[in-house]
C-alpha cells in the first residue's frame, strides 16, 4: 500500500520560521533570455534548488514573498515571474502565452542556473504548470510539491465553484462589483486591480483578515498584462484532463492542501491516489499556507524532502 503523510494541524514552530522569513534575502537576481523577451528571477537562500511556480494566471511571484521564504533555510528558492508579468517580458499572443511555452521556460531557467535536478513547487494555477513540467521532464525532477493546486481536469470543478460562492460574503460581492465597474478597472490601474485581488482572495483564507498579509501591490506590467495572460493561458488549458496520465508520473510528490481551501479536499486525496509516489499534508490554512500556517508548511516540506535522501 502506498505510504501517505498527513501533518497534524498546529505543529509547533519549526526551524524558527518567523526568524527565517526576516533573515532570508535575495542572494541573486537576473534575467534569462527568451526568444522574444526574458524571464526575471531571484534566488533566496542556499542549498538544493526549489523552483517556485507562482499562481494566477496573470500574477507575478511577489505575492509569495516573504511568506514562502521560510523554506529558504536549507534550500535555494528560485522565484521567477512568468512571461508577460512582473519583470518578465514576452509578446502577448497565443504563440507565446501557452502552457507549452511556460513549461519550456522552467527548463530554460533550470539550465541557465546550472541545475541538473530540481524540486518544483507549484502554487494554485502554478500547480498545473508544475505537473506539466514533471510529465515533460521527469529526468530533471527530484520532487514535485503541489501547494493548493488547481485540478488537472474538471471532475471537481462544480464543487469548487460552489465552495467559492458559499465562502464569499455579500459585502465582498458588492465590493467586487463596485471595483469592476470603476474607471480604475477599465484603465488597469495597479491599485484598483490589487484591491480586486485582495477582495477575491479574502474568502480563500481560514481567517479572512489575514489577506492583508499578502503582498498584493501589483507591479505595473502585471496589472497591465495580467488579464490577457490569464485569458490566453486559461483558453489553452480549458480542456485538459490529465487524470488518466497521472499514474505514469513516477516522481516523488507532496500534495499540500489547506483545510479551508475552496478546492475540495477530495480532489487532493484523488491526486494522492492517482500519483504513484504521492503523500498528502493537510495544513491549518486556506489557499495561502505560507501566511496562515508557515510552521506546518515547513514541517511538511522538510519531512518530505528529508525522506528523499534516505
Amino acid at each position: 500500500m502506498k505510504a501517505r503523510m498527513v501533518v497534524a494541524m498546529g505543529v509547533a514552530s519549526v526551524l524558527g520560521c518567523t526568524a527565517l522569513a526576516a533573515q532570508a534575502v535575495p542572494v541573486r537576481q537576473g534575467l534569462v533570455p527568451l526568444g522574444d523577451g526574458h524571464l526575471f528571477y531571484e534566488v533566496v537562500g542556499t542549498g538544493d534548488p526549489i523552483i517556485v511556480v507562482h499562481g494566477g494566471p496573470g500574477l507575478d511571484h511577489n505575492y509569495l514573498r516573504p511568506g514562502l521564504d521560510v523554506l529558504a533555510s536549507s534550500h535555494a528558492l528560485v522565484y521567477y515571474d512568468q512571461r508577460g508579468t512582473g519583470r518578465s517580458i514576452s509578446p502577448l499572443d497565443s504563440a507565446h502565452i501557452n502552457l507549452a511555452a511556460f513549461v519550456a521556460d522552467i527548463d530554460t531557467l533550470r539550465q541557465a542556473l546550472g541545475y541538473d535536478q530540481v524540486t518544483v513547487l507549484g502554487h494554485s494555477f502554478g500547480g498545473l504548470i508544475a505537473m506539466a513540467y514533471a510529465m515533460a521532464h521527469p529526468d530533471h525532477m527530484k520532487a514535485l510539491i503541489l501547494m493548493d493546486t488547481d485540478e488537472p481536469g474538471s471532475r471537481f470543478q462544480k464543487e469548487e465553484a460552489r465552495h467559492v460562492e458559499a465562502a464569499r460574503t455579500p459585502e465582498d460581492s458588492m465590493e467586487l462589483a463596485r471595483l469592476e465597474a470603476s474607471p480604475g478597472y477599465a484603465a488597469r490601474d495597479p491599485a484598483t486591480l490589487s484591491e480586486i485581488d485582495r477582495v477575491t482572495f479574502r474568502s480563500m483564507f481560514l481567517d479572512p483578515k489575514r489577506v492583508d498579509e499578502l503582498n498584493l501591490n501589483l507591479l505595473p506590467q502585471t496589472a497591465h498584462n495580467g488579464q490577457e495572460v490569464a485569458r490566453l493561458l486559461r483558453a489553452d488549458v480549458a480542456n485538459i484532463d490529465w487524470w488518466p496520465e497521472l499514474p505514469t508520473l513516477d516522481v516523488p510528490t507532496l500534495v499540500l492542501q489547506g483545510k479551508a481551501d475552496p478546492m475540495p479536499m477530495a480532489m487532493a486525496r484523488a491526486l494522492v491516489d492517482s500519483l504513484p509516489r504521492a503523500q498528502l499534508a493537510v495544513l491549518s490554512s486556506g489557499r495561502f499556507p505560507e501566511v496562515e500556517d508557515p510552521e506546518g508548511l515547513v514541517a511538511a516540506v522538510s519531512t518530505f524532502l528529508a525522506q528523499l535522501t534516505r
